[in-house]
């Protein structure tokens, strides 16, 4: 399927910035045109007087949607929307929903298309991971030129939330964070950064580690940071057995024990050959860039939209 038009609705106003949302509809805005899609971005804050929307590909998410142009002529893909709305649009067919990996699917009848990625076309649902916000060409360009174990750092900047309840991470990162701090080296959170000062942040961290809490670890949650850290020139370090296994077949450090993780990570680092993290990134840089996610989503699209 290759639409006229792209439109993202939703999380573009500015007081949207440091939610996760935001990031990842940014990284779509950003591979659409990358692609040379005819891409436009609203939300329900800023909608054009001025604009035609006649066949156009909607992607939006349920949390900010409620004023997104409802038409027979368009298509849509829906991330965690209330069907409601969209009722007479899904009796003609122009709707399917796009939904984050989980172990669930597989316990479906449903299609693997590669690592973590899944389609149901019975159920017009297409399963995939998030991605890492670069270009193929800027994670090639990314790659050092030796191991970046940087024994003089004294921080690793974990850039996202921690907090606690059913969906945290923070008894997860705890025991992580004291392995730092006994060898002398600084945890810090940051939130609400820019694509460049996370870049930079995580290029000058000691190591970076994608640390899930309980309930991303036992249904198999994959959060970008791992792609993210990888294509920005880091070794994939994590307490997930699911990116462990699955999606990079043990090419990663892994340890369920957090405290634990740092002292293998360390140790690891310190003799680990360069090709292992190049190769590490050319996975990332081929198969998991939204520029991936958008070919996966169309062809999905082709196959479910009349």
């Amino acid at each position: 399927m290759k639409p006229a038009k792209i439109v993202l609705w939703g999380w573009k106003d500015d007081i949207n910035v440091g939610n996760t949302v935001h990031y990842i509809f940014q990284a779509y805005f950003k591979a659409f045109k990358h692609l040379g899609y005819n891409v436009s971005w609203f939300d329900d804050n800023n909608i054009p007087s001025d604009f035609d929307f006649s066949n156009s590909l909607f992607l939006t998410e349920g949390q900010v949607d409620k004023r997104i142009p409802l038409r027979d002529d368009c298509y849509y893909v829906l991330h965690n929307c209330d069907p409601g709305p969209y009722r007479s649009i899904i009796e003609k067919n122009r709707c399917c929903n796009m939904q984050v990996y989980t172990n669930d699917v597989l316990k479906w009848d449903i299609t693997k298309l590669d690592d973590c990625i899944y389609a149901d076309y019975n159920g017009r649902c297409i399963y995939y991971p998030w991605a890492t916000d670069l270009l193929p060409d800027e994670i090639e360009a990314n790659k050092p030129k030796e191991i970046p174990f940087n024994r003089e750092s004294q921080y690793v900047h974990w850039i996202g939330t921690i907090g606690g309840e059913k969906f945290g991470n923070i008894d997860q990162i705890t025991p992580f964070k004291e392995a730092c701090e006994q060898s002398g080296i600084t945890f810090t959170q940051r939130m609400g950064v820019s694509s460049e000062e996370n870049v930079r942040l995580i290029k000058e961290s000691y190591m970076t580690p994608t640390i899930v809490g309980r309930w991303q670890h036992e249904v198999g949650y994959i959060p970008c940071r791992i792609f993210k850290n990888i294509s920005y020139g880091q070794m994939g370090i994590t307490s997930s057995p699911t990116i462990y296994e699955s999606l990079f077949h043990k090419k990663v450090i892994h340890n369920n024990d957090t405290r634990q993780l740092f002292f293998d990570a360390r140790d690891y680092m310190e003799r680990m050959p360069l090709s292992e993290l190049h190769e590490l990134m050319d996975i990332v840089k081929n198969k998991h860039t939204y520029i991936n996610r958008i070919n996966h989503l169309l062809d999905f699209c082709g196959k479910v939209f009349p």
